[in-house]
């Protein structure tokens, strides 16, 4: 029997998603993340949808592609896991035919981060095929590794129902998890025998000719063959082996990864940075490190910012709130591809900084939801976010009053009494 198949327990959590207030995260963060995440009060996000996309459906974005256009960095141990299901080893051999498997993991090229960027310019996020990811299958529009999906992936939320307070705790959480992957991805490359000092030196030596790593699918066939060093041609066997490693110490991985520091190759970051078109330069995002330097914020570290970014979700401040200036309430008509999305919905919302200006946003709400909101109309002096909100008229019509208010005040529909 082969060995992760061995060490796969029946019906293993890490072959199967975990549920968090209705959302679908990879079965192994029950493991590789702090227990403490586990008793956090997740966000629904209710709005963010994937299979009946809120942005294919009044928005520029494919319905078939949604926001798949993009190459996430998905780490070996998790394409491993993957490999246990049909449509995930299938996926694996999409990486290996295209050239866009490394030993750490799915890894997009320099020219595929160009065309990335100039995606992002070009405002095509959604509906670009430059950099279709590879784990989708288009005949059906699912993700070949949903439940084996990276940090980034699992906390994007293209509409998050607490506005940027909500985005803002995910960014954190989506860092502490791409922390964590990388880690381990490297940790167990190691713990497998693979060469983790050549690795990164082949990096560095690729540096001076970064303008020819590239394909137009992938790594040339001579990056490969530097990067993957005598593992060549065993590549699927190496992400089965990280998996397993992984999944025998799976008691222990929130302990190594804080254990452990990430490794990059500076030298070929630094070129990343030379092969930049002018016109794009706006568009690169990130700090440099100096030649030696490590990164050496741990996922401890990042956990302590996780907390605090969940404490800003949930907190009702002090104080009396009104209703924005910039808000007005208009009928849902029904007629327009947003409007049907939102067809159980009676009323939007409509946000905007201007009287004369398009609305920024808008948001479909019950009638029920928009009559508790007149409890702070201006004129009626509005009131304060606290226990006695619950006792107001209308408040058993709205069974999740308190997140229904939370996100009205992280959106700014609610703002504090000048």
């Amino acid at each position: 029997m082969p060995r992760l198949k061995a060490l796969l327990r029946k019906d293993d959590p890490f072959l199967k998603p975990v549920r968090l207030a209705g959302n679908s995260f990879p079965g192994i963060w029950t493991e590789m993340m702090p227990k403490g995440l586990f008793s956090l009060r997740f966000p629904e996000e209710r709005r963010a949808t994937c299979m009946n996309c809120p942005k294919s459906c009044y928005d520029s974005f494919r319905p078939d592609y949604r926001c798949c256009t993009y190459h996430p960095r998905i780490s070996n141990f998790l394409l491993g896991l993957g490999s246990e299901t049909e449509a995930g080893d299938r996926a694996i051999d999409r990486l290996l035919a295209r050239g866009m498997l490394l030993p750490e993991g799915m890894y997009s090229t320099p020219g595929q981060w160009i065309d990335f960027l100039d995606d992002q310019q070009q405002d095509s996020f959604g509906s670009s095929e430059k950099v279709l990811c590879p784990m989708l299958d288009e005949k059906t529009g699912y993700c070949d590794v949903h439940a084996f999906r990276n940090a980034v992936c699992s906390t994007f939320f293209c509409f998050s129902d607490h506005g940027q307070t909500g985005e803002n705790f995910w960014v954190q959480v989506q860092t502490l998890g791409s922390q964590i992957e990388l880690v381990l991805a490297q940790w167990s490359l190691v713990k497998a025998g693979f060469d983790l000092d050549r690795y990164f030196k082949a990096f560095d030596s690729l540096a001076s000719r970064i303008h020819e790593v590239s394909t137009p699918h992938g790594w040339t066939e001579e990056a490969l063959s530097a990067l993957w060093g005598d593992w060549r041609g065993r590549e699927k066997e190496l992400m089965r082996e990280c998996a397993a490693i992984i999944t025998e110490h799976r008691e222990d991985l929130w302990a190594i990864a804080n254990s452990q520091v990430i490794r990059e190759s500076i030298p070929f970051d630094r070129a990343m940075d030379t092969i930049v078109p002018e016109h794009l330069e706006d568009e690169v995002e990130g700090e440099e490190l100096e030649e030696g330097e490590e990164i050496t914020l741990r996922p401890s570290d990042t956990w302590e910012e996780c907390l605090e970014a969940h404490a800003r979700l949930w907190n009702w401040p002090k104080g009396t709130f009104v209703l924005s200036p910039n808000v007005s309430f208009v009928p849902n008509a029904r007629e327009d591809a947003e409007e049907q999305f939102y067809k159980d919905k009676d009323v939007f919302i409509e946000y905007r900084f201007a009287k004369d200006q398009d609305f920024e946003w808008r948001l479909g709400i019950t009638q029920a939801e928009r009559d508790f909101l007149k409890v702070f109309d201006k004129e009626g002096g509005g009131r304060p976010l606290d226990s006695k909100i619950f006792d107001a008229e209308g408040a058993l019509l709205l069974p999740h009053l308190q997140d229904f208010l939370t996100e009205m005040h992280n959106r700014k529909v609610l703002w504090p009494k000048k």
